[in-house]
């Protein structure tokens, strides 16, 4: 079975919520070494009933600037994850969360407000 942690490169506190079970693996792509976390607690639905999801998409920072999807002004200069809310007939809209250091605490924050059992 593949090592997720090592072939992607992911800190030890990102992968405390996978081992959690808080983020799920959705796909991986590892001929572009990016993988993409689920977050299924964060599955909700908007004041207009539509479905609202969360993702992470991540590639290994050793190869943001070969697979990256966006970037600003070359390939590899934005990080090497976003944070994807997805909202059911509007689509992706990329959060603000520029660092590990960043994404961090939002995840925690995020699994801190969500309802045991969920």
């Amino acid at each position: 079975m593949p090592n997720i942690q090592s072939d992607y490169d992911l800190p030890d506190e990102l992968m405390a919520f996978v081992d959690s079970g808080f983020l799920e693996v959705k796909w991986e792509k590892p001929a572009e070494k990016t993988i993409r976390f689920h977050i299924p607690a964060m599955v909700t639905t908007d004041g207009r009933g539509r479905f609202v999801l969360f993702e992470i998409e991540w590639i290994h920072p050793a190869f943001n600037s070969q697979f990256c999807s966006y970037y600003d002004q070359v390939r590899g200069d934005l990080p090497n994850f976003n944070v994807i809310k997805f909202v059911e007939d509007r689509g992706d809209e990329l959060l603000d969360i520029d660092t590990p250091d960043d994404l961090i605490p939002w995840l925690s924050e995020v699994a801190d407000r969500v309802p045991p059992n969920n």
